[in-house]
């Protein structure tokens, strides 16, 4: 069987596979349910469900995996076998194991930004290597020990960054990464990484037509096959816009848009969407989720991914794969995530440059500043807790100042959690990651720092573990055009003043795209996909049941990581109103209820 999938049709990426390599690969391993093996050869033996390829070259050099390719053939990539390899120039989506049928060898690869899971298990000589987690979880050999480091890696970020694991001893595979094992030695070295060297120049409209070109040659070159069933996602903003208007105006069937709206407002953007979708002709297919709904919801998503999951925009991802599925059985979408992280559209990037220019003032200026933040302190006025936070962290180099967006956890070390879960964590454990992914790469401007940041870590850990996990829980590939390598190389060579200038986001795609997406659509405040938690967790009797109902179970308390008491004061603090702690809230509640259903008890 050797199922590649030729340009423009749709991939499979949705299947699972599991392989163990070493003397002993046959014995300790035993097929899960529903698999079948379809490798067995010396040293070597592999399971799998769904679309898992695999194949030999001429020399001999093995493989398995899954792609979607865009102008490259699968096959190839057995160079990386003994060789750089060629997977760094690839376009698209990959995972690939490579071995030699006899030798004591293996290496696999993830792609750039690890769109696709690979998850290695080392037990005495024995590598196990997996597609979903929790197929090694399940295995005999694996104690099942949850990693307190992780979680607190989770409680900060709101999901687990590789390599870390919910479960000790098990790693995931960094973006752009070669892993390599060799009798018994396991390694792991980069491939790919993003650089910025800022070495295109011109005027302004020149540099804007040049990158419309390569924005719509990138989106039209992933876009699926006119016989499959295919669609986008519609969020109403500028990525997901731009992206569907392209593909419309480009010659084939009618695209269909799917978009997921709430009835609270400042979280439904579908009027943007149908404004997105009327301009250029798309179909568009649309839904709103309720609190009931939504709360459905959420046992879908503890089942849907294969770490606990904190981000709560997977409610409405999900949702949305569900009204594709639904709508002629969708086998493929095209997604616009990383178009934030390459054209500077997140709003902390111009919140970060604000902050960059008070941090090189002049100390004495400064010291005013910190006389404003102690003033403000103790505060249960949100308006103050805010301007305490900025000059707090205004006050801070990067990354250290950029994970204070993602320091909860760090924040209440000593309120959150106890003693005993202290004990097998540094406080600045998180922070230690984040610095280590920040020092990665060449030179760079300080905004394209922390562009680089954004990919390899809320991208590739976060944005597209919620993308894919949401889709291939209803059997639906993703394709994610501006993340293709080729064009995030060509605008890490566009300065930084094209990406933020001043407070304005997004300065040159903007005018890239006049002319293509309307301007109610370019003008609009970004807003983001999120779920109204925050709203819910105020307002809705039925919401705050159900999280008090799981937070104060007897079997969360039991585990004695965290403080009941720091619980009940952030439920408090967010019912009145002084700070919102819904983000840190639903990632305790899906923490307690992945554990619950995936590890307790097996």
């Amino acid at each position: 069987m050797n199922r590649v999938t030729e340009p423009g049709a749709a991939a499979d990426l949705t299947g699972d596979f599991i392989a163990a390599f070493g003397p002993q690969a046959n014995a300790p391993l035993a097929p899960p349910a529903g698999f079948v093996r379809f490798i067995d050869a010396p040293g070597m033996v592999a399971y799998s469900r769904g679309g898992v390829a695999h194949g030999a070259a001429a020399g001999g050099t093995a493989w398995l995996g899954m792609a979607d390719l865009v102008g490259s053939r699968f096959e190839d990539g057995t160079a990386a076998y003994a060789n750089t390899p060629p997977q760094a120039n690839w376009r698209g989506r990959f995972v690939q194991v490579l071995w030699q049928p006899g030798e004591d060898r293996a290496v696999a690869l993830t792609d750039h930004f690890s769109t696709l899971s690979l998850y290695a298990f080392q037990h005495g000589d024995t590598l196990f290597l997996a597609s979903d987690l929790r197929l090694l979880a399940a295995l005999d050999a694996c104690t099942r020990e949850i990693d307190p480091v992780a979680v607190y890696h989770y409680l900060n970020f709101g999901c687990f960054p590789a390599p870390t694991t919910v479960v000790r001893g098990i790693h995931r595979v960094e973006p752009g990464t070669r892993l390599l094992w060799e009798r018994g030695k396991l390694a792991f070295e980069r491939y790919f990484i993003p650089e910025y060297p800022e070495d295109v120049a011109g005027a302004d409209d020149a540099l804007a037509a040049a990158l419309r070109e390569r924005i719509v040659a990138s989106v039209h070159d992933y876009r699926p096959n006119e016989a499959d069933a295919w669609g986008c996602f519609l969020s109403g903003g500028t990525d997901s816009s731009s992206i569907v208007t392209i593909l419309s105006r480009q010659s084939g069937g009618r695209v269909r848009a799917f978009s997921i709206g709430f009835d609270e407002e400042g979280y439904d953007e579908l009027g943007y969407a149908g404004i997105a979708a009327a301009a250029c002709g798309a179909e568009s297919i649309t839904a709103r989720v309720g609190r009931a709904q939504a709360i459905a919801l959420v046992e879908r998503v503890v089942a849907a991914y294969d770490q606990p999951f904190g981000n709560a925009s997977a409610v409405p991802t999900l949702a949305c794969a569900d009204l594709a599925a639904e709508h002629g059985g969708t086998r493929t979408m095209v997604a616009g995530d990383g178009g934030d992280e390459i054209f500077g559209g997140n709003q902390r990037y111009a919140k970060d440059h604000v902050m960059e220019t008070y941090y090189r003032l002049p100390r004495p200026v400064k010291a005013v500043g910190e006389l404003v933040r102690r003033a403000a302190g103790g505060s249960r006025s949100h308006f103050v807790n805010r301007v305490e936070n900025f000059f707090t962290r205004a006050a801070l180099p990067n990354p250290d100042r950029f994970y204070t967006d993602d320091s909860f956890a760090s924040d209440h070390y000593g309120e959150l959690l106890e003693s005993a879960f202290r004990a097998q964590v540094p406080h600045d454990s998180s922070l230690a990651w984040m610095r280590a992914v920040y020092a990665l790469g060449g030179a760079a401007a300080p905004l394209h720092r922390i562009m680089r940041l954004d990919l390899l870590d809320a991208i590739a850990q976060n944005d597209l573990v919620k993308v894919h996990g949401a889709c291939k829980a209803r059997g639906i590939s993703a394709r994610f055009p501006y993340l293709d390598p080729d064009l995030v190389r060509y605008t890490g060579r566009l300065p930084a003043r094209y990406k933020v200038r001043g407070t304005h986001k997004r300065y040159l795609f903007k005018r890239a795209m006049a002319g293509i997406l309307p301007e109610a659509v370019i003008k609009k405040k970004k807003q983001g996909f999120g779920l109204p938690t925050a709203v819910w967790l105020r307002h809705d009797a039925a919401f705050q049941a159900m999280v008090r109902e799981v937070l104060f179970d007897g079997r969360a308390h039991a585990r004695g990581w965290f403080s009941v008491p720091f619980i009940e004061k952030l439920l408090a603090e967010h019912s009145d109103g002084s700070w919102d702690y819904s983000s840190e809230i639903w990632r305790l509640l899906v923490l307690e209820l992945w554990l619950r259903k995936h590890l307790d008890g097996r």
